[in-house]
């Protein structure tokens, strides 16, 4: 490489949401000040003798525009020859946000998906706005330990593009990449499923996001400083190796969990059923109550005229249907938690996570109940039809 200052290209044609002056001002800065040249590109059409000194060209979420044909060419050819492309979307993807992105990317495999990231439990104070710990070791993921990743879409890869951020396994969608990187010849290409990354105020806030961006267009230019892993990378895959050693391990232990969890819930049953009938007896005490008392009530009113809300409880069978219907709301919670761990059962045997063995004695053991309880549910409703 020569020592001249290397060009970035920020796309303003398609109505970019990422703009040098506004809302990528910051991360335009950033670059500067770490010896690039940053241009915002306003040529109506893309065109190859435009991008012939160019080392990045970046699109920043177009936004209700699509690049022409002829562009697309021209892109593939930049990219095969050498150059670096940056391609950033948002929640929703090429549908949502109505581009096409997509087809500039899917040759080289990585596609943006119509998908909005969400993630109840690692993010900064909204769903929207997931912590995504979950980074493989990369050029560009150098001494980053999580990311902050806002309104994004998810991406599918193939072929030779590489996730280098996935989403938890509780978001959702679970275990899908955000950010892939592939290698095309001597040419890169980077696909991030929110602009937001970079975004004045937005994720460029966060720590790991500022470091993302140095190491990112480091990489898209080429620049061989990059390729010794750093020790958070050494980390990374000393962590990945671990994962994996003992993953067989974690199976096994979740396996006896899951077994137990199963055998509980019939315990938890027997014990309700003997609570059930404990209820039964007080509420039988209190159905004697309420008629002495009504029988008391309407005897003072006789002798004294002293009027006594009688019919502040609820009647026998205002009081039976109320139960009934407890009793009806209670099943149906039941039929839905034995059918949820059902589904888990089926899904980890489905996966090959669990033996045929156990998951056939599972699965009888959770048919069975299912059964029972809806048996059950039948005998309740008809009870209640025929008091109602």
């Amino acid at each position: 490489m020569s020592g001249r200052r290397r060009k970035i290209y920020f796309d303003q044609t398609q109505n970019e949401r990422g703009r040098l002056d506004s809302t990528y001002s910051a991360l335009g800065k950033l670059l500067r000040d770490n010896d690039y040249d940053v241009e915002p590109y306003t040529e109506f059409m893309l065109l190859a003798k435009n991008l012939k000194d160019v080392d990045v060209l970046v699109f920043g979420c177009p936004n209700s525009s699509k690049i022409r044909p002829p562009e697309i060419d021209v892109l593939k050819k930049y990219v095969k020859k050498g150059g670096g492309l940056l391609l950033l979307s948002l929640s929703g993807g090429d549908r949502g946000l109505m581009n096409n992105m997509s087809q500039v990317s899917e040759e080289f495999g990585i596609i943006f998906d119509n998908t909005a990231v969400k993630d109840e439990r690692s993010n900064a104070g909204l769903p929207t706005m997931p912590i995504i710990t979950d980074i493989i070791a990369h050029p560009v993921t150098e001494d980053i330990d999580d990311l902050l990743v806002p309104s994004a879409c998810s991406l599918r890869i193939e072929g030779k593009a590489k996730a280098l951020a996935v989403t938890s396994e509780m978001a959702e969608p679970t275990k899908v990449p955000v950010i892939a990187v592939v290698e095309v010849g001597k040419g890169r290409i980077m696909c991030v499923g929110s602009y937001e990354v970079f975004r004045r105020g937005g994720g460029f806030k966060h720590k790991g996001n500022k470091i993302l961006a140095t190491n990112a267009f480091r990489w898209l230019s080429g620049d061989s400083q990059m390729t010794k892993p750093s020790s958070v990378v050494k980390a990374q895959e000393k962590k990945a190796r671990v994962k994996a050693d003992s993953g067989e391990k974690i199976s096994a232990e979740f396996e006896k969990t899951l077994k137990r969890l199963v055998n509980a819930v019939f315990d938890l049953q027997k014990d309700i059923s003997k609570v059930k009938e404990q209820v039964g007896s007080v509420e039988n005490n209190i159905e004697l109550l309420r008629d002495q008392f009504q029988d008391f009530a309407e005897k003072t009113q006789q002798q004294l005229g002293v009027m006594i809300p009688s019919k502040q409880f609820k009647t026998s069978e205002e009081h039976k249907t109320a139960d009934i219907e407890a009793d009806i709301k209670g099943l149906m919670s039941e039929i839905k938690s034995v059918d949820q761990l059902k589904d888990h059962v089926e899904q980890r045997h489905s996966s090959g996570a669990m033996p045929k063995e156990t998951y056939s004695e599972q699965v009888e053991k959770l048919d069975a109940r299912l059964m029972s309880l809806e048996k059950k549910l039948a005998k309740k409703q008809q009870e209640l039809a025929e008091l109602t």
